[in-house]
């Protein structure tokens, strides 16, 4: 039963309703029913409960209608009863009076003829439905897995910065200790002064008594040994006056830890920002210059460094899409964040980013764009090269090649040398330069077999 139905009694609209007549066509609540019985005795009365749903099919739903469903609205594809038609908009009534009615007879030929092209459809559905339940449990369980071992990681690396930090700071307490002992004093000093007066103070009174004895032969060998014993409270005495002096030193030197309050700062704000969960799509899939999904990954990881990347897509491809200038601008005109890949003829993969908006490619004109963020990049060496100068940076030219990243007096980047488009609608010696160290990347064969642009969000 629909738990939001109502007490078919208006004043009665907060209670729970318990029975439905199938005579009135109304449902009751507890009030309305011990009337109801009184009033009507042989009414068939059904008890409401979420298993007779089925009594109540052909009743409309809607608060206030408890109607018959007569009509069918092509607008909604929905059933209606008079109270959902009628153009009067009093209790409810009126959702689909500006709608497209029939009466449910004329409806009945359409759907049946449609009923068994969709059972058809619902046991296909039905079918790749489990498969894809399936393999929805098995890509789970590798979710779950990948989670785990993510957080595992992430556990031990902590664990290892922790464990640094601890064994730190034992050692500066260490050092603070050895630091106190050998420049200063400690607290020793002060159980030494005190007891060594009263050992001083013991020869000292009997200093009469040791001179008379040197005569008497039975006492010379405790005579020299408090001789001895009075040497060693003389340099006692001199080892204490050392340390009161080096103690007395301590108010000629301050004491501190280093970093200071704003190093600690900093250290602190790094430790808080320390790592990063990133999600990255697996590989460019559509790519054929990547030839595998090893060589994807490779350039997600290059690439990673310098951008944020969670999704791709190709918008062209020299041997489908044709290399002139109107092929390569139809498709990426007005377009940013592109990835331009490029495979040469001795399969070497080089590529760059251009950030800015390519606004107007397409008005048949050689355009330049300034791109602070444009970069060039070699997937075999897995280096990326910055555009020293990025005014002009990047640089369409109609007449013989796609496009120029870089300077090529300032900066890294593309240029080309000699014709660039041949018969076979690829560039004809191309080179990437590393105009800062005076280094041709490219070697060999330079002629490109392939370019692919993507773009990346």
């Amino acid at each position: 039963m629909d738990q939001n139905q109502k007490c078919s009694i208006k004043s009665h609209k907060d209670l729970v309703v318990i029975k439905y007549c199938e005579q009135c066509k109304i449902f009751m609540c507890n009030k309305c029913l011990n009337h109801h019985k009184e009033l009507f005795e042989n009414h068939q009365l059904i008890n409401l409960d979420k298993n007779n749903n089925e009594i109540f099919i052909d009743l409309c739903k809607k608060i206030g209608h408890e109607k018959k469903f007569e009509f069918f609205c092509k607008t909604h594809n929905e059933l209606c009863c008079i109270g959902c038609i009628t153009k009067i908009q009093e209790k409810g009534y009126g959702q689909h009076k500006d709608c497209d009615i029939c009466i449910i007879e004329n409806i009945k030929e359409e759907k049946k003829s449609k009923l068994n092209e969709n059972m058809k459809s619902l046991k296909e559905l039905t079918n790749d439905l489990e498969k894809n339940i399936d393999k929805l449990k098995l890509i789970l369980e590798i979710v779950n897995k990948t989670k785990e071992e993510l957080k595992l990681n992430v556990q031990k690396i902590f664990t290892k910065i922790r464990t640094v930090i601890n064994e730190r700071e034992d050692e500066l307490l260490s050092d603070i200790d050895n630091e106190f002992s050998n420049n200063f004093c400690g607290d020793d000093i002060i159980e030494e002064s005190i007891k060594l007066p009263n050992k001083i103070k013991q020869y000292l009174e009997k200093e009469n008594l040791l001179n008379n004895d040197w005569n008497n032969i039975d006492k010379l060998s405790s005579l020299i040994n408090d001789c001895n014993n009075i040497e060693m409270n003389i340099k006692n005495i001199n080892s204490l006056k050392e340390k009161i002096k080096k103690c007395e030193k301590f108010n000629d030197y301050k004491i501190m830890f280093t970093p200071k309050d704003e190093s600690i700062d900093i250290f602190i704000d790094s430790i808080k920002k320390f790592g990063e969960i990133i999600v990255l799509p697996l590989y460019f899939d559509d790519s054929i210059i990547l030839k595998n999904k090893e060589e994807s990954i490779k350039l997600i990881k290059l690439l990673s460094t310098q951008l944020k990347i969670s999704n791709m897509k190709l918008l062209y491809r020299a041997t489908r899409d044709g290399l002139e200038f109107k092929n390569v601008s139809d498709k990426i005109n007005n377009k940013s964040n592109l990835i331009f890949l490029y495979l040469t003829g001795n399969e070497r993969i080089f590529g760059n980013y251009v950030k800015v908006n390519l606004e107007n490619l397409g008005d048949k004109k050689d355009k330049y764009y300034k791109d602070e963020n444009a970069f060039v990049f070699c997937l075999n060496n897995n280096k990326i090269y910055k555009i020293l100068n990025p005014d002009l940076s990047i640089r369409f030219y109609i007449q013989t090649y796609p496009i120029l990243v870089g300077n090529s007096a300032k900066g890294n980047g593309f240029y080309f040398s000699g014709n660039t488009i041949h018969d076979t609608g690829l560039l004809n010696n191309p080179k990437i330069y590393d105009f800062e160290k005076n280094q041709e990347l490219t070697e060999g064969k330079n002629e490109f077999n392939e370019l692919e642009i993507f773009e990346i969000y």
